[in-house]
């Protein structure tokens, strides 16, 4: 993530021109997203990232495995939320692409 910075707070200009930055750049980074979720090779794989990433199912373990689980996790969360926020149509495709994977969604 770029650094829009403000080297002075009390200069009007240079605080709308670093919010002006830091929403493009935000812009960009939810369009990428976009184009990856466009492609059914990119949803495929960042449905494997999440799944990786135990973003669905428990991450309980009896030991301090539950720990790392929870990192993991965490990061699945992530990438569901800026998917999410890019757009939530391509979040359903994702979804809906893993369903009629396995078979637990027909004629959609």
């Amino acid at each position: 993530m770029e650094n829009f910075s403000v080297r002075n707070a009390s200069n009007e200009k240079q605080v709308r021109e670093a919010k002006k930055k830091e929403k493009r750049g935000r812009e960009h980074e939810l369009e990428d997203i976009k184009q990856v979720l466009n492609t059914p090779s990119g949803r495929r794989f960042v449905w494997r990232i999440l799944n990786h990433c135990k973003t669905f199912e428990s991450i309980w373990h009896s030991s301090a495995l539950i720990h790392h689980n929870s990192g993991m996790q965490d990061v699945g969360h992530f990438i569901l939320s800026e998917i999410s926020e890019s757009s939530e149509e391509l979040l359903f495709e994702l979804m809906k692409d893993n369903y009629k994977k396995k078979g637990e969604l027909k004629n959609v």
